[in-house]
């Protein structure tokens, strides 16, 4: 079988609020949008900080907003959320304000999550972070993940055409903040538009 291509990640997030830092990311994620993504790092950022932090009043973190992008628009999958719903389990000490948090992640394409057989956050020891590990099934004998492709019969389908018009009306009524931005407006579009192509023909 032909060998698989996968886009593997790292990532620092500033630990202020720095949005060209994030566009920019955002943008290069965009351009790998056919091939399965593994990103990992210090984000920076608590997804839910009733959950994901020791203080629930805690705030989201410089990077916030960085997250649910991750999930909703890249449609990557926080790996120890998912495998581990409700649970508490931290990867950074604040040892200035007596806190913990998870600020570290490992993103995956949802093609990779049958793949996944565990992940672990290590106990905090010598560094402030505490390290992270994924550990994938890759078989050698499987073919290629296979890419989305738009479905040719979509093309004369006019209730489709209907309701493609009115996600994008809706997606440009909730973004008109963005707009003066052309590229991180339309970047984050293809893929908004590709989920709701990927619900219709469901």
């Amino acid at each position: 079988p032909a060998p698989e291509e996968l886009v593997l990640g790292t990532l620092y997030g500033p630990n202020v609020h720095d949005m060209a830092f994030h566009r920019s990311v955002w943008c290069l994620l965009h351009s790998f949008a056919d091939i399965p993504i593994i990103l990992g790092g210090d984000f920076n950022a608590i997804a839910d900080p009733s959950v994901d932090c020791s203080q629930s009043s805690a705030g989201w973190g410089s990077g916030g907003y960085v997250l649910p992008f991750c999930s909703t628009v890249l449609g990557l999958t926080d790996v120890w959320r998912v495998l581990n719903p409700g649970d508490r389990d931290y990867t950074h000490l604040s040892r200035a304000h007596n806190t913990l948090s998870r600020l570290d992640y490992i993103f995956i394409s949802e093609t990779l999550f049958p793949r996944v057989r565990s992940l672990e956050i290590a106990p905090i020891q010598i560094s402030d972070h505490a390290w992270v590990e994924l550990v994938l099934e890759m078989d050698e004998n499987r073919g290629g993940i296979r890419l989305w492709r738009f479905p040719r019969d979509l093309y004369e389908d006019e209730a489709f055409r209907v309701y493609i018009k009115e996600q994008w009306d809706l997606y440009s009524q909730d973004n008109q903040a963005h707009a003066d931005d052309p590229i991180l407006f339309w970047e984050v579009a293809k893929a908004v538009l590709r989920g709701a192509v990927i619900s219709y023909s469901a």
